[in-house]
C-alpha cells in the first residue's frame, strides 16, 4: 500500500509570492524543492549555460585535454571507445566529433551488446594494437576495465579513461579498497579525492567537460565563434544522455538539459533533426519526456536489437535525405523493441506473482531464458515499479546467463552484488541499477543469498507518494499551466509536481488507447468544477478497485455515464489541445476511496 505524504517545508510563501509574482501553489512547489529565496528562484526558472561548473574543477580533465591536444599535434592515432546505450553513444559522438573538427587522426569503436558485453575488452585492445592506435580514449566506460587497460599499457598505448560509474572496490572488514585501472589519466567525478561540485553527472557530461577544455586550448586550430558553436551544439547530446541515464535534474544537470533541449530545436545536426521530424517534433518546444521516451529510446533500440553504430551513423550523417532514412529505421527498431518489451514484461509479472505466492521474497530474481538480453533492464524496471522490490531479470546469453537489475531507495544493488561477486563472471553498475553475467548453476544461489542478506524494513518496502499541495480543479488555469511549465525539465531529482484533491466525484468513465488499457474519466471536485481525468495503462486495476470498494453495478453504471463514486486523487495537471483551443485536464497518479 502506497504511503501518501504531503510535503510542507517551512517557507514564507507570501513573501515568495510577492517577490516572484508566481501563484501560491507554484511557490509551495518551489519551497518543497528547497527553493525559497528570490535568487534561487531566478536561477531555477532561468537556467543559463554560464552556471555550468567550470570544467577545470573536474579532477584530471585539464590533463586529459592537454594530452589529447598533444596527440592531435603529433598526428598520433586516437581511438574513442564508447558504450551501446544513449549515454555511451552521445559521449562517443561528442568526443569523436570534436577530435575530427580539430584535425585529429581519430576513429571510434562501440562494443556490441551481445558479442562484446559492456565496456572495453581484450579483443578491442588487440584490435587497437593491430591498427597501430597510440591513444585509447574511453567514455561512459573504462573504470572497471582493469585488465584490458593493463594490457593496453603493456603494449605501449596511452590510455585516458572518462567515465562516471562507481569505482569497483573490495571490502576487507570495514575498509573499502578501490580498484582503479592503470590508465595514464582517469577522469571520473566519483574517484577518490575528487572535489567536483556535482558527482552525479553522466558519461556524456564528463566527456563534455574534457571537450570544453580541449576547445579552450585549441588556439589557432579554431576561431572563437567555431568554439562557441561547438559548445552549444554539443550540449544537445549531453541533454539527451543526462535524461536517458536518469541523472538528477538539479544543479548543472538541469542547466544542461534545459539549454540542450532548447538548442535541439535549431541544431545543425541532420540526425537529431531527422529524429525530431520522425516524431513530429521539429520546431516544437522539447521537454524531458521527448528526450527520455521518444528520441533517446531510438538510440537504445539500435544498441539492443541491432548495433549502436546505427545511432552513431545517424549523428554523423552529412545529408538530410540520408538522415531521414536512418531516423525512420531507428524509429522502426524502437517500435519493435516496445512490442518485445511488453511481451517479456507480462511473462515476468506472471513469474513474479507465482514466486511471491510461494515465498515472501524481498529481492526478485527472475529467469526469462527467451527474453532478449538487451531488454532485461527495461523489464526489471517495470517489475520493480509494479511490485516495489529490488528486481533482477536474467536471460540466456550466447555463452552464459546475462542480467540486469533495478533497485528501490534504501537498497544499494551494486553493493549487495559486490558482496556476492564470486558468483559472477562480470558485474557493475550503480546503487539503483546493475548489470551482470554468471553461470546458470548460480541463479538459484544468487536468489537465495540476496534474499538472506536483504534485511529490508517495512518502511523501505513501502512505496511513497510525495504530494506538493492540495489543489482544487478551479486552480488549474491556463496561467497556472504556464507557470508550471517554467519548472521543467522534469525528471529524477526534479519530479513533475503531484497535487491532491479529496472527495472528487467520478461520474463516468471510458476505456481508451490502442490496447483499451487506459481510461478517460469524468470528474467533479467538491467545489463543483468539472474536468477530464486520464489514467494510463491501468484500466483493469482501476476497475477492479472500484468493484471492490463500490460494487460491480456501480462500475457498470459508470461506464454508462450514470454512476458515481467518491475518490481522493493524486494527479499531475496537463493541457489537452483540440482544434486550436486548450483545455485543462489531469493525469491520475494514484487513487483511493474518500473516507
Amino acid at each position: 500500500m502506497t504511503e501518501w505524504i504531503l510535503k510542507n517545508k517551512k517557507a514564507d510563501l507570501e513573501r515568495l509570492r510577492q517577490d516572484t509574482g508566481l501563484s501560491e501553489s507554484i511557490c509551495r512547489v518551489l519551497a518543497n524543492r528547497g527553493i525559497a529565496e528570490p535568487q534561487q528562484v531566478q536561477e531555477y526558472l532561468h537556467p543559463q549555460r554560464g552556471r555550468l561548473h567550470e570544467a577545470v574543477l573536474l579532477k584530471n580533465a585539464e590533463a586529459a585535454a592537454g594530452l589529447l591536444l598533444q596527440s592531435i599535434h603529433e598526428k598520433k592515432r586516437i581511438r574513442v571507445i564508447g558504450d551501446y546505450d544513449v549515454d555511451g553513444v552521445m559521449a562517443t559522438f561528442l568526443l569523436y566529433k570534436t577530435l575530427c573538427v580539430l584535425g585529429a587522426v581519430a576513429d571510434y569503436r562501440i562494443p556490441d551488446r551481445i558479442a562484446d558485453g559492456y565496456g572495453m575488452n581484450m579483443r578491442m585492445v588487440e584490435e587497437a594494437e593491430r591498427d597501430k592506435i597510440a591513444l585509447l580514449l574511453t567514455c561512459d566506460n573504462g573504470i572497471a576495465a582493469v585488465h584490458p587497460i593493463a594490457k593496453a599499457k603493456e603494449l605501449g598505448m596511452t590510455v585516458i579513461v572518462t567515465d562516471h560509474h562507481d569505482i569497483p572496490f573490495r571490502k576487507e572488514g570495514e575498509t573499502l579498497w578501490h580498484e582503479m585501472p592503470p590508465a595514464d589519466i582517469i577522469v571520473n567525478p566519483k574517484q577518490p579525492e575528487e572535489t567536483y561540485p556535482q558527482s552525479g553527472i553522466c558519461g556524456a557530461m564528463v566527456a563534455y567537460k574534457v571537450v570544453c577544455l580541449l576547445l579552450d586550448k585549441s588556439g589557432e586550430l579554431l576561431k572563437e565563434e567555431e568554439r562557441e558553436f561547438l559548445r552549444s551544439e554539443l550540449l544537445v547530446p549531453v541533454a539527451f544522455a543526462t535524461v536517458c541515464d536518469v541523472m538528477e535534474l538539479t544543479g548543472e544537470n538541469r542547466v544542461a538539459v534545459a539549454k540542450g533541449l532548447l538548442a535541439a530545436k535549431t541544431c545543425k545536426n541532420y540526425g537529431i533533426r531527422a529524429l525530431l521530424q520522425a516524431y513530429e517534433l521539429e520546431g516544437k518546444e522539447l521537454n524531458a519526456y521527448h528526450a527520455g521516451f521518444l528520441i533517446g529510446p531510438c538510440f537504445n533500440a539500435a544498441g539492443r536489437l541491432d548495433t549502436a553504430l546505427l545511432g552513431m551513423e545517424l549523428l554523423l550523417c552529412e545529408s538530410r535525405a540520408e538522415a531521414e532514412n536512418r531516423a525512420l529505421h531507428l524509429k522502426e527498431l524502437n517500435d519493435v523493441r516496445k512490442q518485445m518489451t511488453l511481451a517479456a514484461t507480462k511473462q515476468a509479472e506472471q513469474l513474479a506473482t507465482e514466486k511471491l505466492a510461494e515465498d515472501s521474497l524481498q529481492v526478485l530474481v527472475l529467469y526469462l531464458p527467451e527474453c532478449h538480453e538487451s531488454l532485461a533492464g527495461i523489464v526489471a524496471g517495470r517489475i520493480r515499479e509494479k511490485f516495489y522490490l529490488p528486481t533482477i531479470i536474467l536471460t540466456r546469453g550466447e555463452s552464459c546467463i546475462k542480467g540486469s537489475g533495478r533497485s528501490v531507495e534504501g537498497y544499494s544493488m551494486f553493493e549487495k552484488l559486490s558482496e556476492q561477486k564470486e558468483l559472477f563472471l562480470a558485474f557493475g553498475g550503480h546503487p539503483m541499477a546493475a548489470g551482470m553475467s554468471l553461470e546458470e548453476k548460480n541463479i538459484s544461489v544468487l536468489e537465495e543469498r540476496l534474499n538472506a542478506a536483504a534485511g529490508l524494513t517495512k518502511d523501505i518496502l513501502t512505496p511513497k507518494l510525495y504530494l506538493d499541495a492540495v489543489l482544487p480543479f478551479s486552480g488549474i488555469s491556463e496561467e497556472f499551466m504556464e507557470e508550471l511549465s517554467q519548472l521543467e525539465p522534469f525528471g529524477n531529482g526534479n519530479p513533475k509536481p503531484v497535487f491532491a484533491s479529496s472527495g472528487v466525484r467520478l461520474k463516468g468513465m471510458k476505456r481508451i488507447g490502442k490496447e483499451g488499457d487506459s481510461l478517460r474519466l469524468s470528474l467533479t471536485d467538491v467545489e463543483g468544477t468539472s474536468l477530464t481525468g486520464l489514467s494510463f495503462h491501468n484500466a483493469d486495476e482501476f476497475e477492479e478497485y472500484l468493484r471492490k470498494e463500490y460494487g460491480g453495478s456501480t462500475v457498470e453504471e459508470l461506464y454508462r455515464g450514470r454512476g458515481t463514486a467518491r475518490l481522493t486523487l493524486a494527479f499531475s495537471p496537463s493541457v489537452d489541445e483540440y482544434q486550436g483551443k486548450k483545455y485543462p485536464q489531469i493525469v491520475i497518479q494514484q487513487y483511493k476511496k474518500t473516507i
